[in-house]
């Protein structure tokens, strides 16, 4: 071990000194957070996954996680405990059985909840320090800075590859030890269209209005309406939330706002999720900052913005407007994210609107996703005070304004055809009630 700064650096001479010594920064009864996305620290999570077999009593919580299997075999046999607040596919069995825990929190929560779960420790991918002996986090801005300021040990991997991005920095006075990371950032990449999802932006591109800053989700159908945005005549566009691949073809196109006399830039980002593509593009550009959520989730900044339109999933929908996109039953699928900070800052921006977008059917068309009410168990992520404009292949439905029935009424029109009259009936028997 050498010194350099006050923070130690591991120098691997062979594997298993360099694996021995790195699993010995872990204590028994640490709580543990680590950087969620294309930011995630993989090497260092795959140390911990080795050193919860000899370290007792380690709980570990993140965001979402592009890939599990670095620490997901620790988890499994019950070594390791696992919080988090984003539900990816390979974790759902995992939260069936009782061994991974789902904590229902809005983005927006985070950073200050990292105090009351008495984090102690935090795992973290950067870039190599600056002549300032600042490190960027480079794709995640989410709770990281929050959680390298307020944990006592701060562990991080250094990867040559991470971005310097703006709004995102640690200073090397808060690392107590770094490792040379051994393993490639992740990577989002965009899958293709798939089911209603071309016809559903469709939709959605005819209610975007020109210079709007635009939220969009991780999807299928948030990725139809990239790529339809690049097709579109739509221009001077900013983006909050997430930040991926297809922003940097805007900008190519001239889509992307391009002022730098504004303070607020082309994309105010909390993670950049996506390939080398947008981290090339975010690399030491000023139209790209990546951000806390205390900042980039924040309800009252985002809604200060004119046109802020939210585009985001769900799984159903009521006739009242009531919004799941987080349950189907009791299984938790996905999560809150944040989902419902957008919307809040949708409803509070002048000119802005909030969009939830779903097909109108499931399982080739057996299952309805707009039913009459809720199922139990079924979480409300979006209250029907809140939810907008509903968007599925056959329509736009707007909630603004409307009593139940005339919601229940414009609901009917955008369900799938199969679906109409047993939706109807649900109605006319809640009247003769």
């Amino acid at each position: 071990m050498v010194f350099e700064n006050d923070a130690i650096y591991l120098i691997m001479e062979n594997e298993r000194q360099y694996n021995d010594s790195v699993t010995e920064l872990f204590k028994a009864g640490s709580r543990i957070i680590a950087s969620p996305g294309c930011g995630s620290p993989t090497t260092l999570l795959k140390i911990l996954n080795r050193a919860s077999s000899n370290t007792p009593d380690m709980h570990l919580f993140t965001g979402l996680q592009i890939d599990y299997s670095p620490f997901y075999e620790s988890v499994d046999q019950k070594k390791l405990k696992y919080s988090t607040w984003h539900v990816m596919s390979q974790m759902r069995n995992l939260l069936d059985a009782g061994v991974a825990e789902y904590i229902p929190a809005k983005a927006s929560q985070i950073p200050s909840l990292i105090k009351k779960w008495k984090i102690d420790t935090a795992l973290v991918r950067i870039s190599p320090k600056d002549q300032s002996g600042y490190h960027s986090l480079g794709a995640t801005g989410s709770y990281m800075c929050e959680a390298a300021k307020h944990c006592q040990t701060v562990i991080a991997e250094i990867d040559e590859d991470v971005p310097h991005t703006f709004g995102n920095r640690i200073h090397e006075s808060l690392i107590s030890t770094c490792i040379k990371s051994e393993e490639k950032m992740p990577e989002y990449k965009i899958g293709s269209d798939t089911g209603d999802s071309e016809e559903i932006a469709a939709h959605i591109i005819k209610l975007i209005p020109q210079n709007s800053t635009l939220q969009i989700g991780i999807g299928s159908i948030s990725e139809s309406v990239m790529s339809q945005l690049l097709q579109s005549n739509l221009e001077s566009l900013r983006f909050a939330g997430m930040g991926c691949d297809p922003m940097s073809d805007m900008f190519d196109s001239g889509q992307l706002a391009n002022n730098a006399s504004d303070q607020n830039p082309a994309i105010l980002s909390v993670e950049l999720m996506g390939t080398r593509k947008i981290m090339n593009f975010a690399h030491e550009n000023p139209l790209v900052s990546v951000v806390s959520s205390e900042v980039g989730h924040n309800s009252y900044h985002l809604g200060n913005i004119k046109n802020f339109i939210s585009i985001n999933s769900a799984i159903e929908i009521d006739l009242t407007g009531q919004i799941n996109s987080e349950t189907v039953g009791f299984r938790q699928i996905s999560g809150v994210g944040g989902s419902l900070d957008f919307t809040e800052a949708a409803t509070r921006s002048a000119g802005g609107i909030s969009i939830t977008a779903l097909s109108s059917s499931a399982k080739n068309g057996t299952i309805s996703r707009i039913v009459p009410n809720l199922a139990f168990g079924s979480a409300v992520t979006i209250p029907r005070s809140m939810s907008g404009i509903i968007v599925t292949e056959r329509g736009v439905a707007d909630m603004r304004g409307k009593s139940n029935s005339e919601r229940a009424s414009a609901l009917i029109e955008i369900c799938h055809p199969d679906h109409r009259n047993e939706l109807i009936n649900s109605v006319n028997q809640k009247r003769t009630l």
